[in-house]
């Protein structure tokens, strides 16, 4: 039986998975000469959507309609939506959440423009999209819009006048088929992307809402389209993977870098292969539906390869940690409602969880329910964090895909490196019964040398300088800190950068410095590459060191860029060269220079089609 948007799937999950730890040890270093060839290297070429969004880290703050939709099984009326666009406005703009988004429950939109495109979130609405644009403009908000544009409205589909975008001759009838539908009831049919005029529809439907000021196109319902199932339950026609990334590629093509594309439902099949490419952020585990802990960390503790792969926050995130970080792919962990959890722990766990995880924030608690729980999405030291892109890893025991290893992540204990150097700490406690004791040693899970100071982001309070950091917690308590080392010489670990192109964390050598470094950057994997976001208080050359481990026999290289977020070039590409070392166990370091600008800078070392050998990347330090 098919079901709407008005009728979600929860999980149900059993206690919370317990983490391992792992500890590496930092080995003498040989340094060798640096060996560089400026003119000959090639182009970085992209192995992911790489969006300024994507770039820029951590996902957006914003409030969503969502939970007053799912709580009654229906359009949001267009005065609660006023009331909550200028509460949002009033409470949380001045924190960062500049933007307010629609969801569901569209199934019965049907009045659209000449070209079939939905005139306003829903017809009782006297607003339409662009009215409401220029309203929440008028707020300092930006509007976001939930809507997949492979959607057709049946009344459009049924109205002969009704024409594809730039193609008189072609009406919207003409680009689906008979009983294709989103859903039982009708109303939404799925274009279908092999008809002619498809790809205008479509990249039509994404111009149509950037050209009224749209900056976030919130598509939903992918697994459905892709495979016809979810959950093990036949829902509707499959279109299959490639017509889903032809799909992709279209809305990826229209949206560029002025609107932020949201893939809800996606099957992540083969690791995500397609949602890299075309996606600039993913939804990694099942609907809030009614929030709290569930959502959050109780619900089910499995994978499975299909949507929803994991059912719970705390999972979603942990499994697709090898694809987040800059350039690769936001993790939306989904909306977050103070008001349904059971207590300030799990409230601070929450928002813990999710800054740490690099994910956007998404209020969908409203005025009339969230009572005095406001505060927890506007603490400044929190927010902080997120403002500076954190995209954080769980702590990683080895290589292995957590889908396929559950000891292989530890989902309690949470890293990230900023852009300064400093570091972000998340320890938690998913025990429904037990207090128990997390800790990060900053030599051997970080790569600190010496100390460094902490601070605790909730009391904001500073610690003092320590050389590790314990904290003994409540069940579904978290601790959140700030680590920032005492050391000048900025050292930037490969291990929580972001991966792409099929680089990958792996520990199964000896030597390393921290959880680990990054492998995979060889000839059998062109286009493998890791970025490292470094912030430069001044411009011009600095010295960079590579620490790196070269088993292969003979030297290795590598091809390094630096780019502005906006992928403004900052240094043009360079190969560098890597004398082989004794073994893979042996590590080595070759220094050089880059020219960075004064700020944020995205350094990325690749492995291109003109470069040879191999090696694996333990760190880069940066003068």
């Amino acid at each position: 039986m098919n079901i709407s948007r008005r009728a979600l799937l929860t999980g149900a999950g059993a206690a919370a998975l317990g983490g391992m730890t792992a500890m590496a040890r930092q080995h003498g270093a040989t340094e060798v000469p640096l060996r560089v060839a400026q003119a000959a290297a090639a182009s970085i070429s992209p192995t992911s959507r790489n969006s300024v969004y994507t770039r820029s880290g951590a996902g957006p703050l914003y409030w969503s309609a969502y939970s007053w939709d799912y709580a009654n099984n229906a359009t949001l009326p267009e005065s609660v939506w006023k009331s909550n666009v200028d509460w949002a406005a009033s409470t949380f703009k001045s924190s960062g959440y500049t933007m307010v988004c629609t969801d569901g429950w569209v199934d019965y939109t049907q009045n659209t423009n000449a070209n079939g495109y939905i005139l306003s979130y829903s017809d009782s609405w006297a607003g339409d999209w662009s009215y409401w644009s220029t309203y929440c403009s008028s707020k300092g908000l930006k509007l976001g819009v939930y809507y997949n544009p492979l959607w057709v409205s049946a009344a459009a589909v049924a109205d002969s006048t009704k024409t594809v975008t730039g193609m008189s001759g072609v009406t919207v009838g003409s680009i689906v088929d008979s009983g294709d539908y989103l859903n039982s009831n009708g109303e939404l049919y799925w274009v279908d992307v092999t008809k002619n005029g498809a790809k205008q529809f479509i990249q039509g439907y994404v111009n149509y809402f950037k050209n009224m000021g749209v900056s976030y196109l919130r598509t939903d319902f992918w697994a459905w389209y892709e495979a016809g199932t979810t959950d093990g339950q036949t829902r509707i026609v499959a279109h299959g993977p490639a017509n889903y990334a032809t799909a992709l590629e279209w809305i990826a093509e229209a949206a560029g870098d002025t609107m932020e594309v949201s893939v809800v439902m996606p099957n992540m099949y083969n690791n995500g292969a397609n949602e890299v490419l075309y996606g600039d952020m993913v939804r990694v585990n099942n609907d809030a539906t009614t929030g709290g802990w569930t959502h959050l960390s109780g619900g089910r503790q499995t994978w499975q390869d299909s949507w929803s792969q994991w059912d719970n926050a705390f999972c979603g995130f942990t499994g697709w940690a090898h694809r987040s970080g800059r350039g690769q792919l936001i993790l939306d962990g989904d909306f977050l409602m103070m008001n349904t959890f059971a207590s300030d722990a799990e409230r601070q766990t929450a928002i813990n969880l999710f800054t740490v995880a690099g994910s956007p924030i998404a209020i969908s608690d409203r005025v009339d329910n969230i009572g005095s729980n406001a505060s927890f999405y506007t603490n400044s030291d929190v927010l902080s964090l997120h403002n500076q892109g954190l995209t954080g890893k769980p702590y990683f025991n080895n290589g292995n895909l957590y889908s396929v290893d559950g000891t292989a992540r530890d989902t309690e204990r949470w890293m990230g490196q900023l852009p300064d150097g400093s570091w972000a700490v998340a320890l938690f406690n998913r025990n429904d019964t037990s207090t128990v004791t997390k800790s990060v040693n900053f030599n051997t899970d970080l790569g600190i040398v010496g100390s460094a100071d902490v601070k605790d982001m909730w009391s904001h309070t500073d610690l003092g300088s320590m050389t590790s950091f314990s904290a003994s917690l409540a069940p579904h308590a978290s601790r959140l800190v700030h680590v920032v080392p005492a050391e000048t010489t900025k050292r930037y670990q490969a291990a929580f950068a972001a991966w792409g192109g099929g680089a990958n964390f792996n520990n199964n050598h000896t030597g390393y410095s921290a959880m680990g470094f990054v492998d995979k950057l060889e000839s059998a994997e062109a286009g493998a590459n890791v970025t490292f976001a470094v912030q430069a208080t001044t411009a011009g050359s600095h010295t960079v060191n590579y620490r790196y481990g070269n088993g292969n026999g003979a030297a290795g290289t590598v091809t390094v860029e630096v780019e502005g977020a906006a992928r403004n070039v900052i240094g043009a590409p360079q190969t560098v060269s890597f004398p082989a070392t004794a073994d893979w166990n042996t590590w080595a370091t070759v220094s050089g220079t880059l020219t960075l600008a004064a700020g944020l800078n995205l350094i990325t070392i690749a492995r291109t089609a003109s470069d040879a050998g191999a090696i694996n990347l333990n760190y880069i330090e940066v003068s």
